[in-house]
């Protein structure tokens, strides 16, 4: 076997392999039972289903009473005549023969996702910090998507690049970004609603003053089930503008027509009396940092809003081009289409990590890693310590040479048995532990790849790698082209 072919072809075996595990570094899901799904089949008929049976039996009577040409009389008008209506009515042209309801024969394909933003994946900073210092601490070769693959396991680890699906058509394409948080909107009226949900203490002091409560008859009020909040009575001046706000602080997330529909309507008393009761006082926004022209106080939740966007809109929103947010902010965001976009490419991403595999090679050549392909179009690899190929006019020491000629002549064989067959099976401990310090000599040397299953393999002769082209380092910022 070639070292090209070992090494594109990784076994099972993973021995010595480098634990990330205390860093941090796990798996981010959780396997569990797989889902069952039916197959498509009709499965068997049974006597009772809906499906028609047009005789009880063998010679039975025929369901729907007699035909009305009598006993044997013929089912259409004529020979190849035209299907006479039954109890059933006609049958229609394209549905199905089980009758109305049942749908069509033919199946019509979901439409295919259409994400409203294109997503890039990065490392977050602090977590490549780690990552990068166990790399660098081992000493291993790792395929440039095997990192790819480790930073997109969880989303922590990511700082995540977004921009307008439409950008390259529509050049004024924007993104809302709010500013208390860096979420990510498609409008600046979606990012102050969450604004106003989520950070209204940041820009307002809120108080309670005593009002006048409502005269008159009210039969009923309306609850929220989601949080038992009584929101008014339908028939009052303020009933629009409380559910407004309630939306706007508990749900905005929620379409308000579906928010809406959701409320109950009570007529307990009880409930009717805490609603007037609760009426007679009233919230009023007092704006912090407050300037001279400014108002001092602000009645209701759409006063308040109307005051962030005359008087503090560089706060609250501001509009990019492109947007760039942390990774673990992607929990933490509403349900959307923005979420959905990104969560759409994310997957896409650890299925095959090209684009993000390209994105962090510059940042491995910044943190002094080298990247280099093994054959001109095979495998990329990183790895801290810098390659090094055998010069043939370059002398070893016997016990080097040995080394070498165990890995030429059977690539990925792990450090044991490679000192077990420099060594010899006899060796003693000090022989076997010289023989191992020099492996490790070679791997920080560079002359031998050490993989993170525990394989090893020598680099090739300077000549022989000139002769075929196979072996090119690529400390520049080339793409990676895997799986092209």
């Amino acid at each position: 076997m070639s070292t090209e072919s070992a090494e594109n072809n990784p076994p099972q075996e993973q021995s010595f392999q480098l634990d990330l595990a205390s860093l941090g570094f796990g798996p981010s899901w959780v396997s569990g039972p797989a889902e069952k799904v039916s197959g498509g089949g009709r499965g068997p008929r049974r006597d009772d289903g809906d499906r028609p049976r047009f005789r009880d039996g063998p010679g039975g009577e025929r369901r729907g009473g007699p035909r009305r040409d009598g006993p044997g009389g013929p089912r259409r008008d004529g020979p190849g005549g035209p299907r006479r209506d039954g109890p059933g009515g006609p049958r229609r042209e394209g549905s199905d023969f089980r009758g109305e309801g049942r749908g069509t024969r033919r199946w019509e394909e979901a439409p295919a996702f259409r994400p409203v933003v294109l997503a890039s994946f990065f490392p977050d900073d602090s977590k490549f910090e780690v990552l990068g210092g166990a790399m660098k601490t081992s000493r291993m070769t790792y395929e440039l998507f095997q990192v790819a693959q480790l930073i997109l396991d969880k989303e922590d680890r990511l700082s995540i690049m977004i921009r307008h699906a439409d950008a390259d058509q529509r050049p004024d394409a924007r993104l809302a970004i709010s500013v208390p948080d860096g979420h990510p909107f498609m409008t600046e009226a979606e990012a102050v609603t969450h604004v106003m949900s989520r950070h209204l203490d940041k820009f307002f002091d809120v108080v309670e003053v005593d009002v006048e409560p409502p005269k008159g008859s009210f039969p009923m009020v309306a609850v929220d089930p989601r949080t038992n909040d009584i929101l008014g009575a339908p028939t009052h001046h303020s009933y629009q503008r409380n559910l407004r706000e309630h939306h706007a602080r508990h749900c905005p997330g929620v379409p308000f027509d579906r928010f809406k529909a959701g409320l109950q309507m009570s007529r307990e008393q009880e409930k009717i009396d805490a609603w007037l009761k609760g009426m007679s006082k009233r919230r009023e926004y007092v704006p912090k940092d407050r300037k001279e022209g400014e108002p001092e106080r602000l009645e209701s939740l759409d006063a308040a809003r109307g005051f962030l966007l005359a008087f503090r809109k560089e706060q609250v929103v501001r509009t990019h081009a492109e947007a760039r947010f942390a990774g673990r902010l992607l929990e933490e965001m509403a349900p959307g289409p923005i979420r959905d976009s990104v969560r759409f490419e994310l997957e896409r991403q650890r299925e095959f990590p090209l684009q993000t595999a390209n994105g962090i090679r510059g940042r491995l050549n910044r943190e002094g890693f080298h990247i280099y392909r093994k054959g001109k179009k095979g495998i990329h690899y990183a790895c801290a310590v810098r390659r090094r190929c055998r010069d043939p006019k370059a002398a070893f020491s016997e016990s080097l040479t040995k080394i070498f000629a165990a890995l030429d002549a059977k690539p990925g064989q792990h450090a044991k048995d490679v000192v077990t067959a420099v060594a010899g099976e006899q060796a003693d401990e000090a022989t076997r532990a010289k023989t191992s310090s020099e492996l490790s000599f070679l791997i920080g040397e560079g002359y031998v790849a050490n993989l993170p299953d525990g394989r090893l393999f020598a680099q090739p002769v300077l000549s022989e790698a000139k002769k075929g082209a196979e072996d090119q380092d690529e400390d520049e910022d080339q793409p990676a082209e895997e799986g092209k």
